[in-house]
């Protein structure tokens, strides 16, 4: 032990003469000098134990003793504790001197009294019994039977699934991954907003272009703004299902002339009256001429008069029907598309929430794979660990039972 004056005792043993001291390497007797001022502890007894491990017998020492009064005690003690924390030890010699004392005193009686010459006998004693082939089984027995103790405390204390272990916890307890989907009420709100707004524009325009272009370019009209209004909207939803198919849009006929009805009839009846009352009007500053040459006046002015008010009346009441028919064509061209717009909504979504679920599925197995890897890791490493402790243990027993603790072998010095 540092400050317990092994370089001093090596020097009065040397001077003392009868074995060979070394410092370090193997050899067949390792003297352990310790401090007497205190019991011994951990790093002592450890001490001790990388001794024996490396030779065939351990000889402590105790130095100092006439610094210390109380050094029989500590002495005894020492003893007690070697007994109980090291029983690989094939028996425990402890002996109390004083190198300062020694080299005081170079005359025999005064290393007799300082313990020298006793330790220097005890050592040769020692170094004699190492010859002993039982001897020297025994020692190399209780050095194995110390490392295999060791290995299988150091097994015992081996955590190395650790790791494995926390990452098996991170996983059990890790959140399933959730993918942001879109807003799409949002977007259907939006859609459906512009939609209407579309379609009131475009049957505005189409009732203008009636007005001043038309039956014809009205028909055209209306093409061209259902068109528009379909693919805007199948732009709008690619964003959110790429590949989506374009609505159908249901169309009808524009109206065709209809038939001569009774309001035709009455409208010529009442054209022709206005005709002949515009024709006698027309003969009456002519009151010479004969009656028949004003019921031909007034015939000749009722025949165009009623077909013309009769082609005025049913122009309008054709441009009545087209109007009506515009305003349902678009009204049917919102319905259809509000639905188409509905219906992709609801599709997008049942395919995002698939698509999700798959993903959750997905992830699940892998870490349920990954789970069921690391517990078969930890599983085969805690069996290869009892599989060494089993094998530790075996050889231990093999190797028999470590002999009982035999007394206080050690000599009583002054």
């Amino acid at each position: 032990m540092p400050g317990s004056g092994a370089g001093t005792l090596a020097s009065e043993l040397r001077q003392l003469g009868g074995i060979d001291i070394v410092n370090g390497g193997r050899a067949a007797v390792t003297l352990v000098v310790l401090e007497p001022s205190a019991v011994i502890g951990r790093t002592e007894i450890e001490l001790v134990r990388i001794a024996a491990t490396e030779s065939t017998e351990v000889v402590c020492a105790l130095t100092g003793i006439d610094r210390v009064p109380g050094r029989r005690a500590i002495r005894d003690a020492d003893i007690e504790i070697l007994h109980r924390h090291a029983p690989w030890l094939m028996r425990v010699v402890v002996l109390s001197l004083s190198a300062d004392a020694a080299r005081r005193a170079r005359e025999p009686l005064g290393r007799d009294e300082a313990g020298i010459a006793d330790l220097r006998d005890v050592l040769i004693a020692a170094v004699r019994a190492t010859h002993d082939p039982r001897r020297a089984r025994s020692a190399v027995v209780a050095a194995t039977r110390l490392m295999i103790d060791e290995e299988i405390e150091r097994l015992a204390a081996e955590d190395d699934e650790a790791d494995l272990r926390a990452e098996r916890a991170r996983l059990a307890t890790a959140a399933p991954p959730s993918t942001p989907g879109p807003d799409v009420r949002r977007l259907q709100v939006m859609l459906l907003q512009n939609l209407a707004i579309g379609v009131r524009a475009a049957s505005t325009a189409t009732l203008e272009v009636l007005e001043t272009a038309g039956v014809d370019e009205a028909v055209r009209m209306i093409d061209s703004r259902v068109d528009d209004l379909r693919a805007r909207l199948v732009h709008e939803m690619g964003r959110l299902a790429p590949g989506i198919e374009a609505p159908e849009i249901t169309r009808t006929p524009r109206p065709a002339d209809a038939a001569r009805s009774l309001e035709d009839t009455l409208t010529l009846v009442f054209g022709a009256s206005a005709g002949a009352g515009l024709g006698r009007l027309l003969v009456t500053p002519f009151g010479n001429l004969p009656g028949w040459m004003s019921l031909v006046v007034a015939l000749v002015c009722a025949v165009p008069a009623a077909g013309w008010l009769m082609r005025i009346r049913r122009r309008i009441a054709y441009r009545e029907r087209m109007r009506r028919w515009i305003t349902d064509e678009f009204a049917t061209v919102r319905a259809e598309l509000d639905t188409w717009v509905r219906t992709s909504i609801h599709e997008a979504e049942v395919q995002f929430a698939a698509g999700s679920a798959a993903a959750r599925d997905r992830c699940a197995t892998r870490v349920r794979e990954r789970v069921a890897a690391l517990d078969g890791e930890i599983a085969r490493r805690r069996g290869e660990r009892r599989a060494r402790v089993a094998a530790c243990e075996r050889d231990s027993r093999a190797l028999g039972h470590a002999p009982e603790p035999r007394g206080v072998a050690a000599r009583p010095t002054a």
